[in-house]
């Protein structure tokens, strides 16, 4: 379980802001509000990029503070893809691993076993502009999952994305977070995706 308490951190004297929330296994938490109330500073606070100033951090019992961004078992996916346009998907998912992980065979099968749980099959080999919008954050998806993080972050993923769209990658979103036993947590301005995926809804304020 993802647990948050009392965790505090301040831009200015003016701006603070303080959480509290906890994230099971196989659990999703939407969390929304309104610009300059903190979701984007929640995700970077998890996944190390910002130093809280007070409160607690912890991952099944781990404290999480002490560790540095890539130490932390933690994966984010943005509003943007960043695909590389001249890439296959595939190999758009491949360099996502980093130059110190090995492309082993077993990597491969489950890289396909993500394109094929994902609604992705078929569209390995094809580069960005050859699929939709809602399969390239799909995509993205892919290269988050196969990095093997059991906390996913997403900071509007897929806020860009027509309703509908968004709702096929909701879907794909709820299958492998509950089949993967990750804990996500999705920023947002929308609070229909609480509503659609079901979830627990946390909407921050400015305190």
């Amino acid at each position: 379980m993802l647990r948050i308490e009392g965790l505090k951190f301040s831009w200015d004297e003016d701006l603070h802001f303080t959480y509290d929330l906890s994230v099971s296994r196989g659990e999703i938490l939407a969390v929304h509000g309104p610009s300059g109330v903190g979701k984007t500073t929640l995700l970077e606070l998890i996944a190390g990029f910002q130093a809280p100033t007070a409160g607690s951090l912890s991952w099944d019992g781990d404290d999480l503070r002490p560790l540095p961004p890539w130490q932390r078992p933690v994966t984010t996916v943005f509003q943007t893809d960043n695909l590389f346009a001249h890439l296959s998907c595939l190999d758009n998912v491949v360099i996502g691993l980093g130059p110190e992980e090995k492309v082993t065979p077993a990597r491969l099968v489950k890289i396909y076993e993500f394109f094929v749980q994902l609604g992705l099959e078929g569209l390995q080999h094809r580069i960005p502009s050859q699929i939709s919008g809602g399969q390239q954050q799909r995509v993205a998806l892919v290269r988050a999952l196969i990095r093997a993080r059991p906390i996913l972050l997403l900071d509007e993923s897929f806020s860009a994305l027509d309703w509908e769209t968004r709702k096929e990658c909701f879907d794909a979103l709820k299958n492998v977070v509950n089949s993967h036993d990750m804990a996500a947590v999705l920023v947002g301005h929308d609070t229909r995706d609480a509503a659609y995926l079901g979830c627990r809804e946390l909407r921050l304020g400015v305190s």
